[in-house]
């Protein structure tokens, strides 16, 4: 016995897991290529979630996910007494000492594994049909050049005594540890060459040395809960990684509210609607929780998840304002609204004065045109000076209405102009004004989650 947990107040650690097949694999009739296990051996725990490639030519990943699973558990289960027998829980706690003994684990769980996929190949020979679905490696997979490749499959386990909890990896995927204090790490090292759609593998010609691990001295930190997920978690959430964090403690609260084993069996709708919303893939998740200290940090997992949304929130209003902003766009059109509004208002002011200088002299030629002039002699010489004046007016007329003809059309130019303006200003208007708009409600909205996040922050 490895005599596990063995104090009164010791941590009670539940163990949960859940696999479910992507929504994309179902739309396109492919089987889930994930596989999740967990398994409870003398009072010690152990999980996995193992992701297998969706590469064509990784033909078989569905069949190197489970096996990863079972070999994992089943080396971890041996590891562990190994270790409770020989008293190796200090070695697991010194820097110099452990690598040797996780090189050992490492090496055995991988070459166990492709002892398991060469066997199971030798059982169930390629066939035609999938030779044609490996287009590129058919030909090296039908010479039996690294034939392990057809499995590829990423893995994440976990071994909890009462002493430790060590966790190893290979490819992607992330591993989350609540510590102690409610606070959620990722403490497996990460390979930088996990980039996108890539990642290292179980079948790799290195992939004893791809393996990370890292070992937790319960002592120190008695964890509260640790899940590992296959990457269609993350890809979910490509924000950022602390919306994956939110989601886990969704998870860790979902348990404390009806039991793990409860939690557990509603997990599969859960995770298919992620997958259906999010990243289409296969989604596995595996882990434990204990419930009673857990619950202590379920308003600390409130608060952090209410800060998490606003700054996406946050994080995605500050993309749009500078996508906004980008490429000089939005000043562009401010500049040419603001030029044009200018031509406009001088436009219009031109033409109205124009019109205005011809309704004018309009008034007077037609006032003058009306007048008659009387033929009498007989009239008071100072009538007749004043009939003299209106003849003279009148003789006037042909040269104003010259000039009324001349202003006329410049009171036609300038409406040509104007009408030119309004035309632009319409056209401009409708490209700018709901962008500035939009720009300014960004910039009133991005005010008032800052004011928010402050608010949360400073509690």
């Amino acid at each position: 016995m490895l005599g596990i947990f063995k104090k009164a107040d010791a941590p009670q650690y539940e163990l949960f897991c859940c696999s479910v097949r992507g929504s994309s694999h179902i739309r396109k009739d492919i089987p889930c290529e994930d596989f999740g296990i967990k398994k409870s051996i003398d009072g010690a725990k152990i999980f996995a979630s193992a992701d297998g490639h969706g590469d064509p030519n990784c033909l078989r990943s569905n069949i190197g996910s489970e096996y990863a699973c079972r070999i994992a558990c089943e080396s971890l289960e041996n590891f562990a007494r190994n270790v409770a027998e020989n008293g190796f829980e200090s070695r697991l706690f010194d820097r110099l000492e452990c690598p040797a003994l996780m090189d050992r684990l490492i090496r055995s769980i991988i070459a166990k594994w492709t002892s398991e996929v060469d066997a199971e190949l030798s059982r169930n020979p390629i066939t035609d049909e999938e030779y044609a679905t490996a287009s590129r490696l058919g030909d090296e997979f039908r010479r039996g050049i690294r034939t392990e490749r057809m499995y590829g499959t990423t893995l994440i386990a976990g071994l909890l005594t009462d002493k430790y909890l060590l966790l190893i990896q290979q490819g992607d995927g992330r591993c989350v540890v609540f510590d102690a204090d409610g606070r959620a790490t990722q403490p497996i090292p990460w390979d930088d060459r996990c980039v996108g759609t890539a990642t290292t593998s179980l079948c790799d010609p290195d992939a004893a040395r791809s393996v990370r691990y890292h070992v937790i001295n319960l002592e120190e930190n008695p964890v509260i809960a640790c899940i590992a997920g296959t990457d269609g978690v993350e890809d979910s959430f490509p924000t950022s990684m602390e919306k994956t964090h939110a989601y886990y403690r969704n998870i860790l609260a979902e348990a404390c509210a009806m039991g793990v084993e409860a939690m557990e069996q509603t997990l599969a709708n859960d995770l298919s609607e992620l997958s259906k919303q999010g990243s289409a893939d296969d989604v596995t998740v595996s882990g434990f929780v204990d419930v009673k200290r857990t619950k202590k940090f379920l308003a600390d997992f409130e608060k952090a998840n209410e800060l998490v949304n606003i700054r996406d929130e946050l994080a995605l209003v500050n993309n749009r304002i500078k996508s906004m902003e980008s490429g000089g766009m939005l000043e562009h059109l401010a500049k040419t609204y603001d030029g044009l509004a200018l031509f406009y208002r001088t436009s219009e002011e031109k033409y109205r004065e124009l019109d205005e200088k011809c309704r004018e002299l309009e008034e007077k030629i037609a006032a003058h045109e009306q007048a008659e002039v009387p033929e009498s002699d007989k009239l008071p010489s100072e009538v007749k000076e004043l009939l003299s004046k209106l003849r003279f007016t009148k003789d006037m007329l042909a040269p104003a209405k010259k000039d009324l003809e001349s202003l006329t059309a410049q009171r036609d130019e300038a409406k040509t102009a104007y009408d030119e303006a309004s035309a632009q200003m319409k056209s401009v208007e409708e490209r700018y004004l709901p962008r500035k708009e939009k720009y300014e409600a960004l910039l009133a909205q991005k005010s008032e989650i800052i004011d928010k996040l402050s608010e949360l922050e400073s509690e």
